[in-house]
C-alpha cells in the first residue's frame, strides 16, 4: 500500500474510535491508549492530491456528526477527528478547550508549531511513511553530516572506528554527540573517556538538546534502548522525520535466536532503521524476512559489510609471560532468553584456581557491567554479598577488570579465555587464543559461525573447565591450527567493514542528489 495512503485510512480509523469514546475523556487524555498515537498521526500532513479528495468527504462526515452534536460536548470529538487532516485555521468553528486537559492543548499547539511533544508512537505504517519520504529527499550538494549518539563507553566502541575515519575524510563532517540518561544525568565517567579519547575534536553534550540543530544527514545509533535516551529528537521515531537513521549494533550477533529476540522484543525501533549494518550475514537475512516489503519498495536497506570494530582483534602481540593470563567473562543475565550466565554456579570455583595451579597462573575476572546490578535487582545476591565476593577476588589477587572500555587493549596479554554467551566471543576468538566456552544449549550459531564455534573448547561443567585448563596450561592445544584458520577466515570477511559502510553512505547521498 501506498505509504500516504495507509496513513489517511489510520488516521480515520483513530477519528471513527475518537467519535465514541466519552468526552470526559478528553480531560485525561494524556493517560489514554490512543494518545501518544493521535498525536504522532496528527504530525504528518497528507499531501497526495487523490487522498486530499479522499480527506474531504470524510471532513464533511465528522462535519455532520458536530451538527449533529451542536448542544452537546460530545462536538470536540469530531473537531479533534478534523484538525488529523486540516490545519485548525482551515476550520471556521470554535474549539471548546476548557473540556480539554491542559497538557493536550500544549501538545496539540507544539505539533502545529512543528516543535518536538514527549509522546512517542511508532508502527509499521508510521515509520514506513516516514522512511519512504526519506527516500525522495533531495540534499544540497555539500559535505555530509554524520552524527555518532554515543552513551556507555563500553558500547559505542563499536562506531568508532567509522567516526575516525569519517573525520579524516574531506567529503564528510563527523560530529560526536554524548547524551544523558532518561533523567538527565551524565555518567561522567563515561562522558570523560569520550574527551580524552578525542581531546581535539569538537563533541557535543549539555546544551544540545535539540539534533535537528547539527542539521544531520545521517545519524549512527548502537542500541534499541530508546528509554535511554533524554530528549524526543535523540529517539529514533523523532530523528527519522529529519534525517537517516544508520545502525552499528554495540554487540555482534552470533545466533538467530538472540538475533530474533532482539528484534522482537524493541520492534518500534528496528522498523525506523533506514540503512542497518549487520554483523553477521545471518542478521541480514533475518531482517531481509522481516522487513522484506519495505526493502523491495526501497525505503530500507541492510548491509552485510563486516563488522568495522573486529579489525582491532586479530592477532594482536603479546608480552611474554611465565605465568598463564586465564581471564573469565562470565555473562550478566540470569534469564535463559538472552544466554543465561555461569557466575553463581561458578565464582568460587574460578577463585579455587589459585590454589590448583599456583604462580603458573594470573587470574583476571571481567564479568559484564550490569552482572552485580541484575544479580542484586533479582535478589540473587545481596549488595553485601557483592562487597565481600569483590574482596574475596582481592585476597586471592585475583585482578577485577570492571573498566569495560578499550576491551582491544586490555585483552591483548590474555592466554585463555573462559567466557558464556556473549558478543564478545568474536573478539576474543580473532586474537588466536583459546577460548574456554560455557555453553549455553540455545545459542545455536548462525551458519557462518559454526566453524568458530567448532574450534572454541566447549565446557558443559566445571569439570569440562579444568579438564581443559590442564591440558592448555601444559601447552596441549589441540584446536590451536583450526582456531588459526578460522580467525583469518573471520578477519578477511571483516577486515574491510568501515570502509565499505563509508562507501555506502556516500553512494546513497549522492543518489539522493541525482
Amino acid at each position: 500500500m501506498n505509504p500516504e495512503a495507509a496513513i489517511f485510512y489510520k488516521k480515520k480509523a483513530l477519528a471513527e474510535r475518537l467519535l465514541k469514546i466519552p468526552v470526559e475523556d478528553l480531560k485525561i487524555a494524556p493517560k489514554q491508549s490512543w494518545y501518544g498515537e493521535y498525536l504522532a498521526l496528527l504530525a504528518i500532513r497528507l499531501e497526495n492530491p487523490l487522498i486530499n479528495f479522499l480527506k474531504k468527504d470524510f471532513i464533511e462526515e465528522l462535519r455532520g456528526f458536530y451538527e449533529q452534536n451542536l448542544e452537546k460536548s460530545e462536538r470536540e470529538l469530531a473537531l479533534l477527528g478534523m484538525i488529523q487532516f486540516v490545519e485548525p485555521t482551515e476550520i471556521k468553528i470554535p474549539f471548546n478547550m476548557h473540556l480539554w486537559h491542559k497538557r493536550f492543548i500544549l501538545d496539540l499547539q507544539s505539533v502545529f508549531l512543528n516543535q518536538f511533544i514527549y509522546p512517542n508512537y511508532s508502527d509499521a505504517e508510521i515509520a514506513t511513511y516516514y522512511l519512504a519520504r526519506q527516500k525522495n529527499w533531495r540534499p544540497e550538494k555539500r559535505k555530509i553530516r554524520a552524527v555518532f549518539l554515543v552513551h556507555a563507553r563500553a558500547v559505542c566502541d563499536k562506531i568508532f572506528p567509522v567516526y575516525e575515519a569519517m573525520k579524516e575524510r574531506e567529503d564528510f563532517e563527523a560530529f560526536l554527540v554524548v547524551h544523558s540518561e532518561s533523567d538527565f544525568k551524565y555518567n561522567e565517567n563515561s562522558r570523560s573517556y569520550f574527551y580524552n579519547r578525542y581531546p581535539n575534536d569538537k563533541i557535543y553534550d549539555y546544551g544540545l538538546m535539540d539534533l535537528r540543530k547539527l542539521n544531520p544527514d545521517y545519524v549512527f545509533l548502537t542500541n534499541p534502548y530508546e528509554s535511554r535516551r533524554n530528549f524526543p529528537s535523540f529517539r529514533v521515531n523523532d530523528i527519522v522525520k529529519f534525517a537517516k537513521v544508520c545502525m552499528i549494533s554495540y554487540g555482534a550477533t552470533l545466533s538467530s535466536a538472540f538475533a530474533e529476540r532482539l528484534f522482537d522484543d524493541f520492534p518500534n525501533f528496528y522498523r525506523n532503521i533506514y540503512l542497518f549494518f549487520a554483523s553477521a550475514e545471518g542478521v541480514k537475512n533475518i531482517l531481509d524476512k522481516k522487513f522484506s516489503q519495505e526493502i523491495s519498495a526501497g525505503y530500507k536497506h541492510v548491509e552485510f559489510f563486516g563488522y568495522p570494530i573486529l579489525k582491532n582483534y586479530y592477532r594482536p602481540e603479546k608480552k611474554s609471560s611465565a605465568a598463564k593470563n586465564i581471564l573469565w567473562a562470565p555473562r550478566w543475565l540470569y534469564d535463559e532468553r538472552w544466554g543465561g550466565s555461569h557466575f553463581l554456579e561458578y565464582k568460587n570455583n574460578f577463585i579455587a584456581l589459585r590454589g590448583k595451579y599456583g604462580a603458573k597462573i594470573k587470574l583476571t575476572f571481567r564479568p559484564h557491567m550490569r552482572l552485580f546490578r541484575d544479580l542484586i535487582s533479582k535478589n540473587l545476591m545481596t549488595e553485601q554479598e557483592v562487597e565481600d565476593y569483590k574482596n574475596f577476588l582481592k585476597e586471592n589477587h585475583v585482578i577485577y577488570q570492571a573498566d569495560m572500555s578499550d576491551m582491544d587493549k586490555n585483552i591483548r596479554d590474555v592466554d585463555i579465555f573462559i567466557c558464556d554467551y556473549s558478543s564478545v566471543m568474536i573478539c576474543f576468538f580473532l586474537t588466536g587464543r583459546p577460548i574456554i566456552y560455557c555453553e549455553f544449549p540455545n545459542a545455536k550459531p548462525f551458519p557462518e559461525y559454526e566453524e568458530m564455534f567448532s574450534a572454541m573448547y566447549i565446557a558443559r561443567s566445571w569439570k569440562d573447565v579444568e579438564n581443559y585448563l590442564d591440558e592448555l596450561i601444559k601447552g596441549n592445544d589441540i584446536l590451536s591450527e583450526k582456531r588459526s584458520k578460522v580467525a583469518k577466515k573471520i578477519f578477511d570477511t571483516h577486515k574491510d567493514a568501515t570502509e565499505k559502510i563509508i562507501g555506502r553512505i556516500v553512494q546513497d547521498f549522492n543518489q539522493s542528489l541525482a
